[in-house]
């Protein structure tokens, strides 16, 4: 990690820029239909692998696979591991932090915390298990742990705080942690226990050397390869014939200018070598890069023969004959997870996003601008050049919300549209640069373009009857550790209100270079549910911005419903119909509506349900509603509409089915309903008190298995009790 403070700078255009002109010339048509594709498929690639910002990289071999770990900041879910089979085709594998802990600023409440978070992990694996080490800024070391990289992962918090921890693993399985900051001009090294849960003995200082951090630790050949940054300048390398050193002697492996810094070595199956680092790159951030290690007097320097120090642009692969990956950008949004391209900008409100089955549904969070707006949904900018573009339905948006997408980084900028009035804005670093007026379409489309050749981005936005129109002038991008996001140029997907609202947005998709995102793969259901039968408000699949709470009538009820919040209910059976709905509700406001949808959020409306106040939020009454006929296996969608605030609380609720043969099953006594007299004259008939003959005596075998015993007294019991709704 970069530490040694130096004044803010814009970068401008990159050093490579004839070759990259060049290179970007032959591939203008595959970047705007597949974006970057290291692998050429004859043999060979380009670096860098992943043109993006992956930076602090740390890559392990474990059999035919690699796995990389990579430092993400504030981004959650956080701390990514990749996987590739020939260190070129990569696909992201999953991420160990779920959230960060700490500090009330990775909420985003009382301030932000850009530039901490996650940074400089380290990798390795032992018996079976994955670990990475990592220090998040300002708390103790952690060492995350699993069996597979996609998770769960757990971890260990170790008794210190070691800066840019190297986590290595010896041939007898000993585990050490080396560490240190360029500011200490020292590398320190720390064993731990068997299982990597604390730390055994004291430090040592195994290397001094003028601001060298970011230690990578390898054994090589029966010796020990001690690789430290000097940020921004080289790549050094120190060697032992013991792990604890001395490392007495260091050597240059290349400069930054002509390779990079922060990396290391990676053996591959065949016994070679080949070198990783990460190398500063104006606004896309800080690559990772690859190149072979062509060993000398027993030291592994980066480059092939000849062109020793430099980490050239084009290469022969490192293992030939592997499928052509590349990490997930575009998202359609239909999946039940995000995409795991996807990150938040710091910790998500949870309560305020959620996937539909069709959108992203996005309600506004409350901040005083896109830079302290939480829940922006991001994901890195692409080079060398690459569009994001999103489509959106802004019927549900509320005055003062800003919903749209956004560039996130040093500078930042968005292209979002308002309410009251309705329009469209451009904005740099939050100060509106373009406007159009006079908006009446609710779907909207924007795209933002980020060209790293030149570091200019450029906001355009259409609806259904207009073609694209840029809006507002280009933007500068650049990279700004001190003051920025410590980070390349995001897209990101924002919709914040200043002053706080319950609106929401649904983004339909977003698509990297225009490419529709994947077709979800399909999921097993669950098990169906019965329409017909009494169905508990709390046990949703899925849902928006509702809580559960402790209910008066007994077990717990939905509650905390504000407008375009939701719950799903999956695979509801309707049997051959459905003719009303019934719900028990309760409110201490003026309420709202149900909306019964099926299938997703904007599926058809099958009906609308009015819930009036109550004059408490536990004091409940039944209301009801008709429904369009609906048959057979759907997800239901209760949509909750209404004013501001919270609206109403749900118990329960259940469907009926057209009235049993004219209404007379189950009525003993023909006076048109069903209710507890009925049962109490079952009983009798039971008890051989009063016995019923004809018509009642029909009616009281509510099972229609012939004949009337307690098994009609069960079901005429659980159905008035409303457990059931038909015989």
């Amino acid at each position: 990690m970069l530490f040694a403070r130096k004044p803010k700078r814009r970068l401008g255009i990159k050093k490579a820029l004839a070759i990259l002109l060049v290179l970007c010339m032959s591939l203008f048509q595959s970047i705007f239909v597949y974006g970057w594709q290291a692998d050429n498929g004859d043999g060979t690639f380009n670096n860098p692998p992943l043109y993006a910002d992956y930076p602090d990289p740390s890559i392990i071999r474990v059999g035919n696979y690699f796995y990389m770990a990579s430092s993400t900041f504030v981004n959650v879910p956080g701390l990514v591991i990749l996987r590739s089979e020939d260190l070129v085709n990569w696909e992201i594998a999953g991420h160990c932090i779920s959230s960060f802990t700490g500090d009330s600023k990775y909420n985003m409440e009382g301030g932000t915390k850009y530039g901490n978070g996650c940074f400089a992990p380290s990798i390795a694996y032992k018996n079976g298990t994955f670990y990475v080490a990592v220090t998040p800024n300002g708390e103790r070391t952690r060492i995350y742990y699993a069996k597979d990289v996609a998770g769960p992962w757990n971890y260990n918090t170790l008794g210190g705080s070691y800066f840019d921890p190297c986590l290595f693993i010896d041939d007898d399985g000993s585990a050490y942690l080396a560490y240190g900051g360029a500011w200490e001009n020292q590398i320190r090294m720390v064993q731990l226990n068997s299982d990597l849960s604390a730390t055994v003995g004291s430090p040592r200082v195994i290397l001094s050397y003028k601001n060298v951090e970011g230690t990578h630790l390898v054994k090589a050949n029966g010796r020990y390869y001690l690789f430290n940054a000097v940020p921004a300048q080289r790549l050094v390398c120190s060697r032992a014939n013991n792990v604890w050193g001395p490392y007495g002697e260091t050597i240059t492996l290349c400069t930054a200018g002509k390779g990079g810094h922060q990396g290391g070595i990676v053996d591959l199956p065949d016994g070679s070598y080949w070198g990783y680092l990460h190398q500063d790159d104006g606004a896309i951030g800080r690559p990772t890069r690859i190149c072979p290690i062509t060993w000398q007097n027993g030291w592994p320097m980066f480059g092939r023969p000849g062109y020793i120090g430099q980490v050239e642009s084009r290469y022969t692969k490192p293992i030939q004959n592997k499928p052509i990956k590349v990490p997930a950008t575009s998202d359609e949004f239909n999946s039940e997870t995000l995409g795991l391209q996807w990150a938040w900008n710091h910790n998500p409100d949870n309560s305020k996003w959620a996937l539909t089955g069709s959108t992203l549904r996005l309600k506004a969070t409350t901040g005083k601008d896109f830079w302290n707006a939480r829940n922006s949904l991001t994901q890195k900018g692409q080079g060398p050049i690459s569009t994001g573009t999103i489509k959106i339905d802004c019927s549900g948006m509320q005055p003062g919300d800003i919903c749209g997408l956004g560039m996130l980084g040093d500078p930042r900028g968005y292209i979002a549209v308002t309410r009251d009035p309705k329009r469209i804005i451009m904005t740099e670093e939050d100060v509106v640069k373009a406007t159009v007026n006079n908006i009446t379409s609710n779907i909207l489309y924007f795209r933002l373009e980020m060209n790293f050749i030149t570091n200019k981005a450029r906001f355009f936005w259409r609806d259904d009857n207009r073609d694209w129109q840029q809006l507002g002038p280009e933007i500068t991008m650049g990279f700004d550790w001190q003051f920025g996001t410590f980070q390349g140029e995001q897209y990101a997907i924002l919709n914040f209100n200043p002053n706080g609202s319950n609106g929401y947005v649904d983004v339909d998709w977003f698509r990297l270079n225009d490419v529709p995102g994947p077709t979800p793969q399909p999921t097993t259901p669950p098990a169906p549910r019965d329409a017909f039968t009494k169905i508990e408000a709390e046990t949703y699949n899925n849902h928006l911005g509702i809580q559960t709470e402790k209910c008066s009538e007994g077990g717990e009820d939905i509650g905390y419903i504000e407008n375009g919040d939701f719950a799903v209910y999956k695979n509801v059976d309707f049997g051959n119909g459905a003719a009303s709905f019934e719900a028990r509700v309760a409110s201490a406001t003026s309420g709202g509506k149900i909306e019964l949808r099926i299938d997703s959020i904007n599926g058809p409306l099958i009906g609308t349900c009015t819930v009036a106040g109550t004059g408490d939020w536990q004091k409940w009454s039944t209301v009801t509603c008709d429904v369009s006929e609906v048959k057979g296996n759907h997800d239901l969608y209760l949509v909750f509409t209404g004013g501001n605030g919270y609206l109403f609380n749900i118990n329960w609720f259940t469907f009926n089915k057209k009235d049993n043969d004219d209404g007379r099953l189950g009525d003993l006594n023909g006076d048109g309903n069903i209710n507890s007299t009925d049962l109490q004259i079952l009983k009798k008939h039971l008890l051989r008190i009063t016995l019923l003959t004809g018509k009642e005596l029909s009616n009281a075998d509510v099972t229609k298995d012939g004949k009337v015993d307690s098994t009609d007294l069960t079901l005429l019991k659980r159905y008035i009790l409303r457990f059931v709704t038909n015989f």
